[in-house]
């Protein structure tokens, strides 16, 4: 049984940051459930081009509002709480989150698991897991 409390996770390695979010990573890889779960927040005014390409994500918003925005078609999705959206293959896309509102609170699983220290590269990725069998 795996228990984990978010105030004893802060500022530990799980506790990962970049530009215009933060996200506490509360199940990865090495808790050896085959996927990894985050609270992830996306700051106020913040914008956020990302395409995973070596991972699959669902995010579920529990607070806040943002728009996820396609950008192969242009479609615009509004996220608010109790809105899922999962891009499903690897879909470029970008979350903005408007300036004067709450951070987009999410709820994320990630497969294959996160290590747990990830940060977007220039591209908008995570880095491909490093296979250690």
């Amino acid at each position: 049984m795996i228990i984990r409390k978010k105030a004893l996770l802060k500022g530990t390695e799980r506790d990962a940051a970049g530009p215009g979010w933060t996200s506490l990573r509360l199940l990865v890889r090495s808790d050896g459930m085959g996927f990894s779960m985050t609270e992830t927040e996306v700051l106020p005014g913040a914008v956020l081009k990302l395409e995973y390409k070596n991972h699959v994500e669902a995010c579920y918003c529990i607070a806040g509002t943002g728009t996820v925005i396609e950008l192969s078609s242009g479609t615009r999705h509004e996220i608010t709480p109790g809105v899922l959206y999962a891009p499903d293959n690897h879909d470029r896309h970008e979350v903005h989150v408007p300036a004067d509102g709450e951070a987009l609170k999410l709820i994320c699983v990630f497969s294959p698991a996160l290590e747990g220290t990830e940060v977007h590269g220039p591209d908008g990725s995570y880095a491909a897991p490093v296979d250690t069998a």
